[in-house]
């Protein structure tokens, strides 16, 4: 892991800075430092000042993984709390620089599509907020056809609520129907709901609606650990009878979701996203390590 760190504004308006790869620090150092990231809450890159206080420090951080750059800019005001400390340790080891110390740049994250390898969406997702403010009416209909040309229709009156994905994971997308996981969710929860197809192929299609949406690789992975592990699953039996003389089958549906899991699997699947590159193909099959609970 690599950080570049820069501070800049108050009275003086110099710049510091600097630059720290955990690989060749020493073991202690390397040890807090990678605590103090994992505490830090800066999974996504952003930007945020506060509206008044020009005179205020400036922090400029960038975290860069294996498969994954996060860059911050934010001041005194904006610094979210848990990153406070994680900004104390480069404070200290931030020495004067010259004018054209800059932070690497975050790769361009390709817009949302409605065509490609990734299959397309039909209309757009159009819905009116609950009274409880979770639930989500569609007041029109909306699709995602998939890359085998399957189609999954989210039809106006269907509610959606973003139960479909761990809430253990919600922090890392922002909540399900932020941004680009929007138009994913929808039909994810809405396919969660009617439990017509195999939850298999349910969370595979929440991928690809994912990558059609815009979502890069590391968190649409992240994303479909989650849902394939630890989202809904059911199986469906066929109980056939004898009814008025004229044979019958019955559709019962039997809830197998596994136990939610807890924020620290969620920060412990998210890391290991950021520091491995797996092909999708892989994740219903693969097992990650995640913290033992106490006693």
């Amino acid at each position: 892991m690599r950080i570049t760190f820069m501070l800049s504004g108050g009275f003086a308006g110099s710049i510091r800075g600097c630059r720290l790869d955990t690989s060749t620090l020493a073991a202690a150092d390397q040890d807090e430092l990678e605590q103090l990231v994992e505490a830090s809450g800066l999974t996504e890159s952003f930007e945020r000042f506060a509206a008044a206080g020009r005179d205020r420090r400036q922090y400029d951080l960038a975290i860069e993984r294996a498969v994954r750059l996060v860059r911050v800019s934010c001041d005194d005001a904006s610094l979210p709390d848990p990153a406070r400390p994680l900004v104390g340790f480069l404070t200290k080891r931030a020495v004067p620089q010259p004018l054209t110390f800059a932070l690497p740049e975050v790769p361009a994250v390709p817009a949302a599509t409605t065509d490609g390898a990734w299959g397309r969406f039909i209309g757009d997702v159009v819905a009116k907020w609950g009274d409880d403010g979770r639930d989500m009416t569609l007041v029109e209909p909306f699709a995602y056809v998939d890359p085998q040309e399957v189609r999954w229709d989210a039809s106006a009156g269907a509610v959606v609520n973003g139960a479909s994905i761990p809430q253990a994971f919600w922090s890392l997308i922002g909540g399900p129907f932020a941004g680009r996981f929007r138009n994913a969710s929808v039909v994810h929860d809405v396919a969660c709901e009617s439990r017509d197809r195999p939850w298999q192929d349910v969370h595979r299609m929440f991928f690809d609606a994912c990558r059609c949406g815009g979502v890069g690789p590391v968190q649409a992975n992240t994303m479909y650990y989650a849902v394939f592990h630890f989202g809904p699953r059911w199986r469906v039996e066929e109980r056939k009878s004898i009814v008025a003389g004229r044979p019958e089958v019955e559709r019962v549906v039997h809830d197998e979701t596994p136990p939610p899991p807890t924020a620290a699997d969620a920060a412990a699947i998210d890391r290991y996203f950021e520091t491995h590159a797996v092909d999708a193909t892989a994740i219903p099959t693969l097992t990650i390590p995640l913290p033992q609970a106490g006693p």
